[in-house]
């Protein structure tokens, strides 16, 4: 990134999420939109290639979770090129961050990032959510869960929550369509052993949609049956 475009990080992390980050920490988002950029010539990533959209839509949409991020470990299901996994890591270097995605490509993408930026404590996985749910090394195991633009909420529980220590916390970024899926949601949280505790909405000014982040919380241990083999969750959603 350019100066300028370090300075409007800097300043929209401030003015609009109270945020400030460091000089370090400012480096690292520099480099990571460099590489999107280069790297989405020959994998697609992201639509979103301009600098300023980048920042806005990418980096500042990532870190308006922070604030909800608890415990000391974290899984992002289909992070795709990092979002918003690894956002949230620069900013919360002790945090544990596993990044999941189906598809090679982007976790290749990002462990040339996370090398070239010496991030330590996280690890890229390669696996559909549902089998990563299932593998008993994460069910679980995990005091937070993020994901973003991957399903709609009935789908989205189904892959999380399984993978959330009970007490933990499944933050699902959202964006307009947030109040359809809420009723949705009810029948499959209830299932899954979850409550909807909050819904958080912001605006990122008027170049962005509205957004909002749904604070789901693990009450009670997933049924063994859940998730259910790849493919099914999004196919027949309970809802």
């Amino acid at each position: 990134m350019q100066p300028e475009h370090k300075d409007l990080l800097r300043q929209l992390s401030l003015a609009r999420l109270n945020l400030h980050i460091a000089d370090d920490q400012l480096e690292k988002f520099s480099v990571y939109a460099d590489r999107l950029v280069e790297w989405n010539q020959k994998v697609n990533l992201t639509s979103i290639t301009d600098p300023e959209e980048i920042i806005l839509k990418h980096f500042i949409d990532s870190l308006s979770l922070i604030p909800l991020v608890t415990g000391e470990k974290m899984a992002d299901i289909g992070t795709g090129a990092g979002f918003p996994g690894l956002p949230i890591k620069i900013m919360l270097p002790q945090l544990k961050v596993y990044l999941v995605d189906s598809l090679a490509k982007r976790l290749e993408f990002l462990n040339v990032v996370l090398n070239e930026l010496n991030i330590q404590d996280a690890e890229t996985v390669h696996s559909r959510a549902e089998d990563f749910a299932r593998n008993p090394i994460y069910r679980e195991t995990f005091d937070c869960v993020t994901s973003r633009a991957v399903a709609r909420l009935p789908v989205l529980l189904e892959y999380a929550i399984p993978l959330l220590k009970k007490g933990g916390v499944f933050l699902a970024a959202k964006g307009p369509q947030v109040d359809e899926e809420i009723p949705e949601a009810k029948k499959a949280a209830e299932i899954f052993g979850a409550e909807i505790k909050d819904i958080r909405r912001f605006s990122l000014g008027e170049e962005a949609e509205h957004r909002a982040v749904v604070v789901i919380e693990k009450i009670s241990p997933t049924p063994k049956a859940y998730p259910r083999k790849a493919g099914t969750p999004a196919k027949k959603p309970l809802i």
